[in-house]
């Protein structure tokens, strides 16, 4: 709404001007005018929980607090907005590597590699060795020190070398000697004909069989029935 100007005639009481009502109705409206063109004291306040940036007022003037660039930090801005920057790198460095981030794709991954697992726990990254198949991964695997099997059994061995093997048993083929007697001497006995020697010396069950069992090949003239090849000389 404009000023309402009132209307006096062209000379005093001529009858051209506004009436007494009249007038001072544009009087009143001309002060609801003024007073919508007041001033309010007005104040700041700071929102939220964070650094206020307003400090005081003065009469009618706001003051408010400078934003002051920390280390590795740029403000710069224009007519509308104020722009806080971070132009500085991220270097993470690993073992043979580096890695440098910069501007607003600063992010990186933490990936387990082979029997590796990782997880986040609030702020944390846990780095988890994962057993599984920890052993059979490994085509070269040595031991620093001796191998306990906690009475567990040792299955599907192709071959072992050993200097010393202590076991509750051992199934399978064995070449060696156990308790410092050749495995292969046994087989001669079992497997062979042990005639004995001309002063018995009989220790073991075994060795009784042997001792007293006879072994008939007939005569010259009248051979058994029972061969026996013991190969070339």
């Amino acid at each position: 709404m404009t000023i309402s100007r009132i209307n006096v005639g062209n000379i005093a009481n001529d009858g051209t001007g506004d009436d007494l009502r009249q007038a001072f109705v544009k009087v009143n409206n001309n002060f609801d005018e003024l007073d919508l063109k007041v001033v309010p004291q007005n104040t700041a306040h700071n929102l939220g929980a964070g650094e206020g940036v307003f400090y005081t007022k003065e009469n009618h003037v706001l003051n408010f607090r400078s934003l002051v660039a920390g280390d590795n930090i740029v403000i710069g801005g224009d007519a509308t907005s104020i722009t806080i920057t971070n132009p500085g790198n991220l270097t993470l460095t690993t073992d043979g590597e580096t890695l440098s981030l910069s501007g607003a794709s600063r992010q990186f991954g933490v990936n387990g590699g082979q029997s590796i697992n990782t997880s986040l726990a609030g702020n944390s990254i846990n780095v988890a060795l994962d057993p599984t198949n920890l052993v059979s991964l490994d085509t070269n695997p040595a031991l620093g020190g001796a191998l306990d099997a906690g009475s567990n059994n040792i299955n599907n061995v192709n071959s072992l070398y050993a200097t010393t093997v202590n076991a509750t048993s051992v199934v399978g083929a064995l070449t060696g000697t156990v308790n410092g007697v050749d495995v292969t001497e046994i087989g001669r006995i079992v497997d062979g004909i042990d005639y004995g020697l001309l002063s018995d010396n009989i220790t073991t069950g075994l060795e009784i069989l042997l001792n007293n069992t006879t072994v008939d090949y007939g005569t010259v003239t009248v051979p058994g029935a029972l061969n026996s090849n013991y190969g070339a000389v």
